[in-house]
């Protein structure tokens, strides 16, 4: 069967002072254009109804809770897959400036781009389904350097960099015990432990709330980078995009085999 394309990919509730957004996009509800619009429209209503506490949810009856990019956007043509203005950078932007904590309510994996949108939340939550992984290197993309300082304020320097060079998951059970996960409950029990979070968030004096929010974010900003590390990064990244290795790892994705990369 042929995918709904009438069927909204993102839904949104008010509960009480809590805004809860649901991406629905089977069977990977991959952070695609159309889904990342919804989120930043999302954020439009619930900032609009002066919400004090927002969760990002996924349909719980998909497999996986986001897939990531779509690998049907990424450019094999050497642009880059991930610039300041593309829709899931904005998604990302508007996570960390709102005014009220942002909790990812994740039932199942988390992939790729979805593992940033993940730790860009304020505070998250899992059951034992939950699995974090940064796949750019299965694909032969080079992740930006925003990303990276993400994970850096979520998870401790060897863990990143043990997931960012093999790809594989971190366990819901490792996730929690470095921090990454708030809380880690059945799958029954994650709606409603999520919601009395944010319910309890919600409870609190909004002002202080906010200013809190702002000061740990900017304590917690990248370490400061010299104007020409930078442009040393960037270079390699345009190198990366433009990469035998990145059209055969998107090839081999869709012809489902396992990639050959020749390094160039």
């Amino acid at each position: 069967m042929g995918e709904d394309v009438t069927r909204p990919v993102t839904t949104t509730r008010l509960d009480g002072d809590v805004g809860v957004v649901t991406i629905s996009k089977p069977p990977v509800n991959p952070l695609s254009a159309d889904v990342c619009a919804g989120l930043l429209a999302a954020f439009d209503e619930f900032e609009g109804a002066q919400t004090r506490a927002v969760v990002i949810a996924a349909d719980p009856a998909t497999k996986i809770w986001s897939a990531g990019h779509d690998i049907h956007e990424i450019p094999v043509d050497g642009h880059d897959a991930v610039t300041w203005t593309t829709g899931f950078e904005r998604v990302l932007q508007r996570v960390r400036r709102c005014p009220a904590p942002v909790i990812a309510m994740l039932h199942s994996s988390v992939w790729g781009a979805a593992c940033d949108l993940a730790v860009t939340c304020d505070l998250a939550t899992g059951t034992p389904r939950t699995t974090f992984a940064i796949t750019p290197v299965k694909l032969g993309i080079s992740y930006n350097t925003g990303g990276m300082s993400h994970f850096l304020g979520a998870l401790p320097l060897h863990i990143v960099k043990e997931m960012v060079f093999t790809g594989d998951p971190l366990s819901a059970e490792d996730a929690e015990r470095l921090g990454l996960l708030n809380r880690l409950v059945p799958p029954e029990e994650l709606e409603d432990v999520t919601m009395d979070l944010a319910r309890t968030i919600a409870s609190r004096a909004p002002l202080a709330v906010t200013v809190l929010k702002t000061e740990l974010r900017g304590l917690t900003e990248g370490a400061p980078m010299s104007a020409d590390e930078f442009e040393a990064i960037q270079a390699v990244r345009r190198a990366a995009f433009m990469s035998d290795d990145l059209k055969e790892g998107v090839t081999s994705f869709f012809e489902k085999r396992p990639p050959v990369f020749r390094g160039v």
